[in-house]
């Protein structure tokens, strides 16, 4: 009952999609939109410049307007550097849309990451999305609180996305046994989706936890609190099992869109060569598991630390976002952790191979 259940709300989303893109030439209204912020304030559209009025309409009038009319989430703080924004945006359509998982599938990835950063507006729009596409209560409740879920009432696929982008999330490796079973019944292309996906959220789950960003003014009494808080020790555990090199996972179409957000991180000079490179070097450690040696120059310390501080508490300090701010200032703070966010969706690709995470370039 359950499988069908999800079969026939997955239909509906798939419906409403196409709904969505057959009404894209009429382009939905912006010029009234006040976005939310914290740490990075609420932009609002009088006040943006041509490029931020760009990306803003790019980003409501895409397949995500299926969900999102009004770009509540990440853009106000991505629309500091709307140029990367942009792409950044559409790489979310890209992955989201485009990936070949199931509505259950995307969800159960997306809460994956939300639970592992606890991302309380992430949690708070995914868990929704997640009951409409017809993932139990009793499973969501149980991601809520940090347990490990009955993948017995989900279909069997469903359940091995769960288990593969969990797997990502905490341990930042995926055994043999779960990519071995991943890959016999959802096959490869959606088996490097659902690893992808995994890591975007955690890109957008990064943003959302760095600015603090707020839940709606109507949102429902306790929503703030459907997170419990993890402790430190559960935010990183050994692998369940043997991890063994395996082949890398052929391309898919959205990795195009990865790739261009790659090429644009590291042509430019925002941020320049010697900040992408501390910032890598913390990514590295984390996946790794190791330690590598602290950056000497001053501004190099401030992109590592911010970095580290991030990927292992899931958070950056007020000491430490203003030191990085200050320094960096908005714009660059952003692309930073955009570079942090790819650098994570590498990484996860190497991961499903069986590799530990490394850097030809940054």
């Amino acid at each position: 009952m359950v499988v069908l259940v999800t079969r026939v709300v997955s239909a509906v989303f798939v419906a409403q999609a196409l709904l969505v893109a057959a009404a894209a030439a009429q382009s939905l209204p912006i010029e009234h939109i006040q976005l939310r912020g914290d740490r990075f304030r609420g932009l609002a559209y009088a006040e943006m410049t041509p490029a931020q009025r760009v990306m803003l309409d790019h980003t409501v009038n895409s397949a995500r307007s299926v969900t999102n009319t009004s770009a509540n989430g990440p853009f106000n703080v991505l629309l500091r550097s709307p140029e990367i924004g942009d792409q950044v945006q559409q790489l979310g359509n890209s992955i989201r849309f485009a990936s070949g998982l199931s509505p259950a599938q995307r969800e159960l990835a997306t809460l994956a990451a939300g639970r592992a950063w606890t991302s309380r507006y992430e949690w708070y729009q995914h868990a929704r999305y997640a009951a409409q596409a017809g993932v139990p209560a009793s499973v969501i409740d149980a991601i809520a609180a940090g347990r490990a879920p009955d993948l017995g009432v989900l279909a069997n696929d469903d359940a091995l996305a769960w288990r593969v982008a969990e797997e990502l999330m905490f341990t930042r490796r995926v055994s043999d046994e779960t990519y071995r079973e991943a890959l016999a019944a959802i096959g490869a292309q959606r088996l490097a989706a659902v690893g992808a996906l995994a890591a975007y959220y955690e890109l957008v789950s990064m943003i959302l936890n760095v600015d603090r960003y707020p839940l709606p003014a109507d949102a429902p009494p306790g929503a703030a609190d459907a997170l419990a808080p993890l402790p430190a020790s559960a935010l990183r555990r050994a692998p369940s099992g043997t991890v063994t090199a395996r082949p890398q996972l052929a391309d898919t179409d959205y990795e195009r869109a990865i790739e261009a957000l790659w090429v644009r991180l590291r042509a430019g000079v925002d941020p320049p060569f010697r900040l992408r490179a501390a910032a890598a070097y913390a990514v590295v450690a984390h996946w790794n598991g190791t330690r590598n040696r602290d950056p000497l120059a001053d501004d190099q310390k401030i992109a590592f630390r911010f970095a580290s501080e991030l990927l292992a508490t899931r958070a950056v300090s007020d000491e430490t976002f203003a030191a990085a701010r200050d320094a960096l200032g908005e714009r660059r703070l952003v692309n930073l952790i955009v570079l942090i966010g790819a650098s994570n969706l590498h990484c996860a690709k190497l991961a499903l191979a069986g590799n530990a995470c490394s850097f030809d370039y940054y």
